[in-house]
């Protein structure tokens, strides 16, 4: 039942943010939104693909270990791999407090996302991710920074004249 599930795709909302199960992990593929996957990043196990997924026990939470991405322009828009442990496809991705678009859970240990705007195009800044549980609430201990690059004047104008 879980593999007819997650090869159909299951979607998870809560907290104002959805989240899509994908069977992507054991053909290799990319998740939805044809981004690649960055070599840096360890595949998957094919045995995750289908696999009923189990609850986290009381002393397990998940955790981001890197970012295939941690710098984007303040507009949003970075597609983001994030590879850590103990992922499940109710997960909220959060850069600050925003959550995180077009989150799709590949495996226990890979999640993809689109960040969001930094919510002041004007400000470089940078902001914590996070993994939340929309089920239990309970946060990652460990956030790693992403880095929000303002948009120069010039680069404005540029983009401007072009439009």
């Amino acid at each position: 039942a879980a593999a007819a599930a997650a090869a159909a795709g299951v979607s998870v909302g809560g907290m104002g943010a959805s989240v899509t199960l994908v069977a992507a992990a054991a053909s290799g593929a990319a998740p939805s939104g044809d981004v690649p996957r960055p070599p840096s990043l360890r595949s998957c196990g094919e045995g995750d693909a289908g696999l009923p997924i189990s609850p986290l026990s009381p002393s397990e939470v998940a955790e981001v270990g890197r970012l295939s991405c941690d710098r984007g322009p303040c507009t949003g828009g970075t597609a983001v791999w994030l590879q850590g442990e103990h992922f499940t496809p109710e997960l909220l991705v959060l850069f600050g407090d925003v959550p995180a678009k077009e989150v799709s859970y590949v495996c226990p240990e890979l999640l993809t996302c689109v960040a969001p705007p930094s919510g002041d195009d004007e400000r470089s800044r940078t902001v914590d991710v996070r993994l939340v549980s929309a089920v239990s609430g309970r946060a990652s201990r460990r956030p790693l920074p992403f880095h929000y690059r303002a948009q120069s004047a010039a680069s404005s104008a540029a983009a401007a004249a072009a439009a």
